[in-house]
């Protein structure tokens, strides 16, 4: 893990938060952030207490990567974009997680 929010609106942050460099961290602090604002969290909660996530798996993962593509365009429009950037260039481009777009997906968001 890199860095979290949480639905109290508090940033976890991993160890390998550490090792990047300081505008990478500024974006990831900046993302997290657009994820407290968005409260998205918050909604996610919401859709495991009321089991949603476990019957709509696919709706809930779906939410989640739009959740990211919201964060990672908050973090650009208070002027972290080089700094997210360079964080997702150390990322495989294709690699495709549940609830996470891909990396291209994402670059692709960021530069409209």
């Amino acid at each position: 893990m890199i860095a979290r929010s949480t639905p109290w609106g508090t940033i976890q942050f991993g160890e390998a938060f550490y090792a990047l460099s300081e505008p990478e961290q500024c974006a990831i602090i900046a993302h997290e952030q657009g994820h407290i604002h968005h409260r998205h969290a918050l909604k996610r909660l919401a859709w495991l207490l009321t089991l949603r996530a476990v019957f709509r798996p696919e709706a809930f993962f779906a939410m989640c990567e739009t959740q990211e593509l919201e964060a990672d365009r908050y973090a650009v429009e208070r002027g972290h974009a080089a700094g997210l950037i360079s964080f997702l260039f150390r990322s495989n481009l294709h690699v495709k997680s549940p609830g996470y777009p891909t990396t291209k997906h994402r670059l692709e968001n960021i530069h409209g």
